[in-house]
């Protein structure tokens, strides 16, 4: 057969590309292996090596953090999170002894501790890496409806911190008994009561705040009225003294008109006691110039008053009196002197003894 350089050479490509085809085939053999037989453990976490299934090394002794290693295609390695995790527990519904509906929500902390990792990885649930979720929450459902079962609604709000202790004992001592978990808290996220209730407690609660609201109206016109009535006591009180005062002022402006009234009586009465005893006096002194007697006294009053008479009616109109202008030989004489002869001597007699007296008296 003739030599062909072009099949030469398609030949010797054909051949580089097959070995080099089969040691890449070989190195990415190798390396799948080489990966497949490391395996990290994070910080949070702790594993088991189970060799066709069988746990491999003690089954105490967790493996810790870090970089381990398998021997590929013939072990399997598993880990689970032992660090606290929070557990979120859906909303469900639960029935109060008064048959009234509640709807709860929760949430559960926990961690898992290192000697009970082989016991929740290989003896509860699936074995391997498990979530022990669907496991923790059906009890943690059932132990939180058996407390609020015991309860009514009416107390449920009243005593949440006393029910959310009680729930929580029951879900820590039931999952540390069934799953050897480490329980930390329990947090009662929702608990509702049915709408119906809900209704029912704001109609009793409106109720409520009514009647507080009336009683408080009741209160306010209590006071108001308390006011109005010491208003009204002040001003009658008011109204009373100033009554009181004018009526003083009345009694003080009588009692004062009484005793100016008695002053001026009393004046006058001495007034009129001085004059009558000047008077008496003045008497006395006249009829005791007649001797002391009382009739001569007073025939000398008519004689003087009788002279008083005549002598004015002549003065005051002597024209149309004919005594006065035509007087007798007698009334001439009694012209020159105009008193009779009996008054004239009366009056002249007792002028003299008056006189007497009275330089009598000037002399003592």
């Amino acid at each position: 057969m003739p030599y062909d350089p072009n099949n030469s050479a398609k030949d010797f490509a054909g051949r580089v590309v097959r070995q080099w085809g089969l040691r890449a085939g070989i190195a990415l053999v190798v390396l799948v292996t080489v990966r497949s037989s490391m395996f990290n453990i994070d910080q949070t976490e702790l594993g088991f090596v189970r060799r066709f299934g069988t746990v491999v090394g003690d089954k105490t002794k967790p493996l810790e953090p870090g970089l381990h290693f398998k021997i590929p295609f013939v072990e399997t390695a598993d880990k689970i999170t032992v660090t606290l995790k929070t557990l979120h527990i859906p909303e469900f519904k639960v029935l109060t002894i008064d048959n009234q509906e509640i709807t709860v929500e929760e949430n559960f902390n926990y961690t898992i501790p290192k000697k009970n990792v082989y016991h929740l990885m290989y003896e509860v649930g699936g074995s391997g890496n498990i979530d022990i979720t669907d496991q923790v929450i059906p009890v943690a459902k059932d132990r939180t409806s058996r407390v609020l079962a015991a309860q009514n609604m009416v107390t449920v709000n009243a005593n949440r911190e006393a029910i959310q202790a009680q729930i929580e004992k029951n879900i820590v001592s039931s999952t540390e008994t069934l799953f050897g978990i480490e329980a930390h808290s329990l947090q009662i996220a929702r608990l509702d009561p049915s709408p119906a209730f809900k209704a029912s407690i704001d109609s009793a609660s409106q109720a409520k705040n009514d009647a507080i609201k009336a009683e408080n109206v009741l209160h306010t016109k209590q006071f108001e009225a308390q006011q109005t009535a010491a208003i009204a006591k002040g001003n009658a009180d008011a109204a009373i003294e100033a009554a009181r005062g004018q009526a003083e002022s009345v009694m003080l402006n009588a009692k004062a008109q009484a005793d100016a009234t008695v002053l001026t009586a009393t004046a006058n009465k001495t007034s009129l006691e001085l004059q009558g005893q000047g008077e008496q006096a003045r008497l006395a002194a006249e009829i005791s110039a007649f001797g002391g007697n009382p009739d001569k006294y007073n025939e000398y009053l008519r004689a003087k008053a009788s002279l008083n008479w005549r002598g004015n009616a002549c003065r005051g109109n002597r024209s149309s009196t004919a005594f006065c202008r035509h007087p007798t030989p007698s009334q001439s004489r009694w012209n020159k002197d105009p008193r009779p002869p009996v008054a004239a001597s009366l009056i002249s007699g007792t002028r003299a003894r008056t006189t007497g007296l009275s330089t009598e008296t000037s002399d003592q």
